[in-house]
């Protein structure tokens, strides 16, 4: 692939721009890491980028589920051919040149420990039942289209979103778990769990050595990334979000941090947040450093199979690349480059429409609304809410704001220097002109909802430069270094320290509270609640193809994740849902029907008593077949079943809930 028109032919053996005139104009800074031998870590990359255009061929071809396969197949032979060709010619073969390190071994035990510690520490995430319940509806039947629909529920209802139905990944996961003869949930929870958090540490290692620390300082940076995982966030509420709706009287600042996004990665939005935006920053930084086509490929790949993986990347990969640019030219600006190199470097920046073309185009359908945009989505938040708010959802309080501006500032300015140092610094104050500037909030927020607004913060990438700290090493060992020099990184190291000493908050794998069964897990057991898992034990012939009506938060999400045959009769988001296709009344009936079962405590008890009939109304239409109520609840539902039918009667008792079932109902039903 020839990038510049004017390509000679040393040029194309090399894969630069060209041969003389570009690596002339540009003074590749010698603390980028020149070999290939470590993009062997992009090859899992390649493989879901044509496994999602694989699966959006079938989408939009609407031929059976089971196709996904073969076309993957043609696919990945077809694109492995060709990139196997670009490498050929330009000598950038991913692995090429690979010579073993001690350093590595140090990554491979971090990596074998980090993923260990994620099996055992349990973090129930109630969007799975979002994310992964069409999957293991559609392995029912792969000789169906892709569904298009809700799929928890028995009458027609929208998917929660049609950008949702082109993410790829969740299908991925649960087709390889098919054909491996593994169960489809532990395989998606468990093993892409222990999978990615594997990864994490030779993500951090590699991004390290394309901003210049060599083998020893990138390994240990590697475990800096690693602590600032660890590290727990000032609010636990995003950890209890998989146990509790709401926390009373809690601060949500920092409820949606790093570290808690670190507990959820088997899901695509962390393993994007965390892994993929840190890799696009390096491969931004690699390309405009050396313009070599390889680069621009695999920054295509990466679009590709992050928006396959999920929706935030349509907007993040594209911000990232954006600031990257600003960050590069600013950097050349401040070297006095004269306007034709300026122009040249212009002009190189056009080609990252390439890796841009298809994020933008599923926005651009997004807008003109050609990809149909959800009728009614007042259930997802507010359309604007205050900037500092919003923020502080992904940041924390003022002593993680002070953290991570030290941060922002003493490791691109004083651990890692130069080149490589300036564009880092450059980049995040692009990030923070662009994207978290507050004028520009509202902007933002009325494309992509206000309450998604804080996930531009992970644009930062404070682990990656937490990573990058191992750099200090370097700048202490150089003995050509000046007193000032070495007194300068010390003070940054000083600073650093300090600011993590103020913001501690604990660590993030710790149990968050074992009353609700957020505790200690055996690696065998799924991401679920343990109430959850010993009422599905009990109660899984009687309600494994019923139409269950359960308390919405927790029994309403995993359940159906155990029992994908089974329907629930008021799913989260049921209003949202219905409201989609043009009946909120029918997501109203269920979800007053939900409450009175429940016993909501947001409601007194005249309210619960004026959902009665809406409650009936679902039992006598057949909408429901069993319920599980909560034991406290039991009694006072259980009257009402019976002044429907008397035949109703209450079955078992375990995890906290009731089963009832009409009495013509038969074990096994």
């Amino acid at each position: 692939m020839r990038i510049h028109a004017s390509l000679s032919e040393g040029a194309a053996r090399t894969g630069a721009i060209t041969k003389d005139s570009w690596t002339k104009s540009i003074r590749i800074s010698g603390r980028c890491d020149q070999s290939h031998a470590g993009d062997i870590l992009l090859l899992p990359i390649a493989i879901i980028t044509f496994w999602t255009l694989a699966y959006d061929l079938v989408l939009v071809a609407r031929w059976p589920a089971y196709t996904i396969t073969w076309c993957f197949v043609a696919i990945a032979i077809a694109g492995f051919l060709a990139l196997g060709r670009l490498w050929n010619r330009t000598g950038a073969i991913p692995g090429k040149a690979y010579q073993f390190h001690p350093a590595h071994l140090l990554l491979l035990v971090l990596g074998l420990g980090y993923a260990i510690t994620a099996l055992f520490v349990r973090r129930p995430n109630q969007d799975d039942v979002v994310y992964f319940h069409r999957t293991l509806t559609q392995l029912l039947d792969l000789h169906h289209p892709i569904l298009l629909r809700q799929t928890s529920v028995d009458m027609d209802a929208a998917a929660f979103s049609p950008v949702h139905l082109a993410t790829s990944y969740e299908m991925l996961m649960g087709f390889v778990a098919h054909y491996l003869g593994i169960d489809p949930l532990f395989f998606y929870q468990i093993v892409g769990h222990a999978f990615a958090a594997f990864s994490l540490p030779f993500v951090f290692y590699w991004c390290s050595r394309i901003f210049g620390l060599n083998r020893w300082l990138a390994a240990v940076g590697a475990i800096f990334g690693i602590v600032f995982l660890l590290l727990a966030d000032k609010s636990s509420f995003g950890a209890l979000l998989g146990a509790v709706k709401s926390i009373q009287s809690v601060d949500p600042a920092g409820w949606v941090g790093f570290s808690t996004l670190s507990g959820y990665m088997w899901q695509g939005k962390p393993i994007v947040l965390i892994l993929f935006l840190p890799m696009g920053l390096a491969l931004n930084y690699r390309f405009f450093s050396r313009g070599k086509s390889s680069d621009l490929i695999w920054l295509t790949l990466l679009g590709v199979a992050g928006v396959g993986l999920s929706n935030p990347a349509l907007y993040l990969l594209p911000a990232i690349i954006g600031c990257s640019w600003i960050a590069f030219i600013t950097l050349e600006l401040f070297e006095h480059r004269s306007r034709d190199y300026l122009w040249r470097l212009i002009r190189l920046g056009l080609f990252l429409a390439i890796p841009l073309a298809y994020p933008i185009a599923i926005l651009a359908l997004l807008k003109m609304d050609i990809i149909p945009k959800p009728v009614d989505i007042h259930m997802l938040g507010p359309r604007y809410m205050p900037w500092r708010e919003a923020v502080d959802y992904a940041v924390g309080g003022r002593a993680d704001y002070l953290r991570d501006v030290v941060l922002m500032i003493a490791v691109p300015l004083l651990i890692v220097r130069g080149r490589s140092g300036f564009f880092l610094f450059f980049y995040l104050c692009a990030v923070w002109l662009f994207c978290l500037n507050p004028l520009l909030a509202r902007v933002w927020m009325a494309n992509i909802l206000a309450p998604t607004y804080f996930r531009l913060v992970y644009l930062l990438q404070l682990p990656l430069l937490c990573a990058l700290i191992g750099g200090a090493g370097s700048q202490l060992a150089r003995k050509d270094r000046v007193m000032n020099a070495r007194a300068q990184t010390v003070l940054a190291l000083s600073a650093i320290v300090v600011a993590f000493v103020g913001s501690y908050h604990g660590l993030s794998v710790l149990p968050k509270d074992a009353r609700q069964g957020v505790c200690w897990k055996s690696p065998r057991e799924y991401q679920l609640l343990p109430a959850n898992l010993d009422f599905a034990k009990a109660a899984g012939p009687y309600i494994a193809h019923a139409k269950l009506l359960a308390p919405t938060w927790t029994a309403g999400c995993e359940l159906p994740l155990l029992f994908p045959e089974m329907k629930v009769v008021a799913p989260r988001l049921v209003y949202h849902y219905f409201a989609n296709v043009g009946n909120p009344e029918e997501g109203n009936l269920r979800n007053q029907a939900e409450a009175f079962i429940s016993g909501d405590r947001r409601f007194g008890p005249n309210r619960l008593k004026s959902f009665e009939p809406k409650f009936q109304q679902v039992i006598e239409t057949g909408r429901a077949n069993a319920i599980a109520a909560p034991e406290s609840e039991s009694q006072r539902v259980l009257a009402t079943l019976k002044s429907i039918d008397p035949g109703w009667h209450r079955v078992l008792e375990a995890g906290g809930l009731v089963l009832m079932l009409p009495g013509k109902a038969a074990r096994g039903s």
